[in-house]
């Protein structure tokens, strides 16, 4: 019995050791690629200056043309949004950057109203991007602040990488796979991190909702004092909503106001997010605007 129980347990363990080898044979695979934003912005950007970056969620992601922007400027941006994403996840993103001895002189943060009135930032849907950095003391202390569960799955990953690729096995596991063979695949953007929705819904017409925006995200501020602690300069951008107006009564962000910028429904792709049209309007406009060289 006890050479069975012998057996039993030396054969568990080099499973365990196995499978914790090959999640970690897919992590590395997946941060030595381009698949993911914050694996793209280490292994293929090369540059270490830019004029601006955007950072934000899909509304920044979709919103704004940093080619189209660079074209009409002659500057260097490029657009590091993330679908699924809130404030907390655009902070942990600029830490990347400067992590990775990047610079800035601005910093283009494109939100979602709804976000800045939150109070209590939570884990994201698409934060397991990061777990490729684990090892990174800021990625970890992320995941150990936002995860509220006793068995923290990614943070532990830190230790046991099959913890992650296991829970998030198709976003992490299989495209691993992929990258290993071409790992300059991107995962819906393009060479300058830029990614257009096409086409449009029929939208309801109805009447113009006005929000007075309440600044509650903590995020906000943080990101602020990030970028004051790099010298690079902070702008929000509030971005296209179908028939919303926005009045912002804090006067202590610089803040771009095009919630109301745009009036026709065939420009959106949905109520909160502009279609490939309302994108080049809009770019253009902030080009003409903003001098970031």
């Amino acid at each position: 019995m006890k050479h069975f129980l012998k057996k039993i347990f030396i054969y568990g363990f080099l499973v365990f050791v196995a499978i914790n080898l090959i999640a970690w044979l897919s992590l590395s695979s997946l941060q030595n690629s381009s698949f993911y934003k914050p694996s793209y912005l280490k292994y293929e950007i090369k540059e270490e200056n830019f004029d601006y970056i955007v950072i934000g969620s899909s509304v920044g992601l979709t919103g704004l043309d940093t080619k189209l922007i660079d074209s009409i400027q002659k500057t260097k941006g490029i657009n590091l949004s993330m679908d699924g994403t809130f404030l907390n996840s655009n902070h942990l993103m600029l830490q990347h950057f400067f992590a990775l001895n990047k610079k800035t002189n601005y910093c283009i943060l494109a939100v979602n109203p709804n976000d800045i009135v939150n109070s209590k930032p939570k884990l994201n849907l698409n934060d397991y991007r990061f777990l490729p950095f684990i090892n990174e003391d800021y990625v970890f202390e992320y995941y150990n602040k936002m995860e509220n569960d006793n068995f923290k799955i990614l943070s532990n990953s830190k230790y046991f990488p099959f913890l992650g690729v296991s829970l998030y096995n198709s976003e992490l596991f299989y495209p691993s796979l992929l990258v290993a063979i071409h790992p300059k695949t991107h995962n819906r953007f393009d060479d300058n991190g830029n990614y257009a929705y096409v086409g449009n819904t029929v939208l309801e017409d109805k009447k113009t909702k006005k929000i007075i925006i309440n600044w509650n995200n903590p995020y906000v501020e943080k990101i602020k004092n990030l970028c004051l602690k790099n010298k690079t300069k902070l702008i929000i951008y509030l971005a296209p909503k179908y028939k919303t107006e926005v009045e912002n009564q804090n006067k202590k962000y610089e803040i771009i106001n095009f919630t109301s910028e745009i009036v026709d429904s065939k420009m959106f792709y949905d109520s909160i997010h502009i279609n490939e049209s309302g994108r080049r309007q809009v770019s253009e406009k902030i080009a003409k605007t903003l001098i970031m060289k």
